[in-house]
């Protein structure tokens, strides 16, 4: 056990160095073409109508208020088209389909997670044109959160009545260490939990996530729960303070230094665009910015000074985009559709190319960016979006010289899926060498791969990934936990992750369920041997049984470290 302690302390003096640098090189930095200006006057009205008006309009209500303008250089049509995506699995804007938000709200690609549902086009960009939120209202979503300064009897009043009570302390001291607005820190806790708090924050599991950092998925809870079990998040302090701290290194260092620009990742400081989000509650920058407003009227602060970026597209309507109507259907001017094969279908890189490193599988709804008109090599070939942002050529049917015909891109409008063209399963279909009908093979364990046809488990090694399923299996549906798709062959696979609907898999180490076998495994095991969580005759036992003993005990924890030094490997 002291080897075992040793090399706990190794890692993690390696994980506070790696964040220390880290922190040292990521002050923002924006792309090369995308620029901040304070010149209000030198908006292009033609370019970027209303802003100039609307803008100068609030500075004249609020002289102390100041404006930086963040000129995005993204087009308005391909950020909306980029925004609306993960149709089906994993929508990335989500609206909770209340009162006031049905209808146009709502895209109809059917998307359903209790009340939440896939946010339309039409609500997408009412919430992301910036016109409709310059207003004393609506503004605060926009404000720079740097911390400048708060007001103790405010946050203690903030906190009182919620389940932050009695913990102001820690927030000003980690907003101080931070650089991040107090009051920003608690509308953000008090926009995930609520004022009273839920699983996540009241301990009843051991560990405590107020900012419900990766609690996402079909389980929010339990993987929001892992998450802060995997960072020692056993007390509520240490719960805000890390996630604070999380904040800080993933979100406003990094450029994302608003409420909008952590919904609606546009700023090209970090890795790439539209993927780095924080929620995925269409409405939620919007009612942080509220909080903050009601904070700063209760203080006689709005007339304060406060720093606004304001974001600018190029080619935006004329007009405001209009609030999306609550008694009448969603429009969609992309072209969504749902893939109907029985397992997978493959993407090429042009009209009958080269077969790329990604598939389309069962059921996923895409955006198809451009229609076939004339065939080649015998069927239509149309270019889809995938919701990874993968674009690629796919087969829209089957080729002329099949025996049976099948559509397999059906657009969601079109009440028909599942009795496209014959209305059944292609017979001939993998003659085209397009989809698969491997849903039907039987599974057979392999060198890398063994099948439990009893429990119905996969288990794989540490360092598997889908190409190894796939070598095996053949092009078969695998999905992640929270039942999205993988990318691609190339894609990590963890515990957890299913195959065709029915098999789950084990992967040795990975008690995390993260797809990686590192410090956060050896975590979750130590607390099993400690008594403090119970992973026994569970798929996280399975990954943790390094041994396969079917025995759980310090023999384990010592192979995964072994394997982390590379000294071992662990077999399945």
């Amino acid at each position: 056990m002291e080897k075992g302690k040793k090399f706990l302390s190794i890692i993690s003096i390696f994980i506070i160095i790696s964040y220390c640098l880290f922190g040292l090189l990521s002050n923002p930095i924006y792309a090369a073409n995308q620029v901040i200006s304070t010149d209000i006057n030198a908006i292009d009205e033609s370019a970027y109508p209303g802003f100039k008006e609307r803008i100068n309009a609030l500075k004249n209500q609020f002289p102390n208020w100041n404006f930086k303008i963040l000129y995005t250089d993204l087009d308005w049509n391909e950020v909306i088209s980029e925004e609306y995506v993960g149709h089906g699995s994993n929508p990335r804007n989500q609206v909770q389909a209340i009162s006031n938000y049905q209808g146009a709200w709502i895209c109809p690609c059917g998307f359903e997670a209790g009340s939440w549902r896939c946010a339309s086009e039409d609500a997408i960009k009412y919430m992301m044109d910036p016109r409709n939120s310059l207003n004393a209202s609506d503004i605060f979503q926009f404000e720079e959160l740097t911390n400048n300064g708060y007001d103790m009897n405010q946050i203690i009043n903030m906190t009182n009545g919620t389940f932050l009570q009695g913990h102001h302390e820690e927030i000003v001291r980690s907003g101080n260490n931070t650089g991040i607005s107090p009051y920003f820190i608690i509308a953000r806790m008090l926009q995930e939990q609520g004022k009273g708090g839920t699983a996540l924050t009241s301990g009843v599991y051991g560990y405590y996530n107020p900012f419900n950092i990766q609690a996402n998925g079909a389980d929010p809870i339990s993987n929001g729960v892992a998450y802060a079990q995997s960072q020692g998040w056993d007390t509520l302090e240490k719960g805000i303070t890390g996630g604070i701290e999380f904040l800080s290194r993933e979100y406003t260092k990094r450029g994302q230094n608003t409420l909008y620009l952590q919904k609606f990742d546009v700023d090209g400081t970090y890795d790439g665009l539209y993927w780095h989000q924080y929620m995925q509650n269409i409405m939620a920058a919007q009612s942080e910015g509220t909080t903050l407003r009601k904070t700063y009227e209760s203080i006689n602060a709005v007339g304060d000074s406060h720093t606004f970026i304001i974001p600018l597209y190029r080619n935006m309507p004329q007009a405001a985009c209009s609030r999306p109507n609550g008694n009448s259907n969603a429009t969609v001017s992309g072209d969504l559709v749902k893939v109907n094969v029985n397992s997978t279908i493959c993407l090429r890189s042009s009209p009958n190319g080269a077969k790329i490193n990604a598939l389309l599988y069962k059921d996923e709804i895409v955006t198809r960016i451009e229609k076939a008109t004339t065939k080649v090599a015998g069927t239509y070939w149309d270019k889809i979006r995938k919701a990874d942002g993968t674009e690629a050529y796919v087969a829209r049917e089957t080729y002329d010289y099949e025996a049976e015909y099948k559509l397999y891109l059906v657009p969601i409008n079109e009440n028909s899926l599942g009795n496209s063209g014959n209305g059944g399963n292609s017979g001939n279909a993998s003659v085209g060498n397009e989809t698969d009908n491997s849903d039907d093979k039987e599974l057979i364990s392999t060198q890398k791969v063994k099948v439990d046809k009893v429990n119905k488990t996969v288990t794989v090694g540490p360092d598997a990934i889908a190409k190894d399923i796939i070598d095996a299996f053949g092009s078969i549906k695998i999905t992640k936990a929270d039942g999205s798709f993988l990318e691609g062959e190339q894609s990590i696979i963890g515990t957890n992750y299913i195959i065709r609907d029915e098999y789950i898999i084990i992967k040795k180490g990975d008690v995390t369920g993260d797809g990686y076998v590192n410090s956060a495994d050896l975590l979750g095991l130590q607390k099993h041997l400690l008594g403090i969580t119970n992973i026994m005759n569970t798929t996280k036992g399975a990954s943790a049984d390094v041994t396969n003993d079917g025995n759980l005990n310090s023999a384990d924890l010592l192979k995964i470290q072994k394997k982390l030094l590379g000294i071992s490997d662990l077999n399945i």
